[in-house]
């Protein structure tokens, strides 16, 4: 057991040891997405009626939101490999069963993640300074639906990446799903909001996981006050983790031919 997990956290060590190259850029593009909807929520709309706290309540839904954009070059490199050079065919091979060499990717691909989309508080902080009130802030929270939701859009990306056959198909990713899930996850608004124009959307909203993951990371930074209950929300979050992992990694296997 010992020897798997070793083996495992290399595989996740891999990836961020390929991240890292690109690490200096990201968080360029996190300062410059942060200011652009720091000036435009926080000082411009506010203008147009919109509330003087909006700024904040968006900020602290680019933490899904960036992760879920990611998913569109995870996906499309992991389809590349799968479909050209197959270097995934090496994880295969090492001492430890398939289904955790595969699910060692998605769980690099969480940790990359977390290395610089937890910069986005702080940073906000630091623009926003006192008109971003902390008061209700929990750590304990916020580190558990942080995590809980980088391994979600993680496993995601496995995911979407079993669904493409080929990389012609690639386009709808965008426009058919992360797309949807991201102008319908609550980044522009609650999900209390929603439900109070009308019950069914907002029902229906529930199996978003991005809304969920949003309810989640605003009630651990704003306080439980117009949110979903935490902790549902956090077992929402994990019953899409089983999913997207279970049915990611069976259908890759399945493309690979391994057992």
């Amino acid at each position: 057991m010992k020897n798997l997990l070793k083996t495992f956290w290399q595989i996740v060590f891999r990836e961020i040891v390929i991240f890292r190259k690109i690490i200096v850029s990201k968080i360029i593009d996190l300062l410059i997405m942060i200011s652009a909807n720091i000036i435009v929520f926080t000082y411009l709309m506010p203008s147009f009626g919109l509330k003087s706290n909006y700024g904040p309540f968006i900020v602290i839904g680019l933490i899904p939101a960036i992760a879920l954009f990611e998913a569109i070059p995870r996906t499309s490199t992991l389809v590349m490999d799968i479909t050209g050079s197959k270097k995934i065919s090496y994880l295969l091979t090492l001492p430890m069963p398939s289904s955790m060499s595969i699910a060692a990717i998605p769980m690099g691909w969480a940790c990359s993640s977390f290395l610089y989309t937890i910069l986005i508080l702080p940073i906000a902080k630091i623009f926003l300074f006192n008109k971003f009130d902390l008061s209700n802030f929990s750590i304990f929270k916020f580190l558990i639906s942080f995590t809980s939701i980088q391994i979600m859009l993680g496993f995601f990306s496995l995911f979407l990446a079993s669904l493409i056959k080929d990389m012609k198909y690639m386009s709808w990713i965008w426009a058919r799903i992360v797309n949807p899930l991201f102008m319908l996850g609550g980044f522009f608004y609650s999900w209390q909001s929603i439900y109070s124009i009308s019950h069914v959307a907002g029902m229906v909203n529930l199996f978003n996981p991005i809304m969920l993951s949003t309810e989640a990371i605003r009630a651990s930074v704003l306080g439980q006050s117009g949110y979903l209950p935490f902790w549902l929300s956090v077992s929402a979050i994990w019953f899409f983790i089983l999913i997207f992992s279970t049915f990611g990694i069976m259908k890759i296997k399945k493309r690979l031919d391994c057992v």
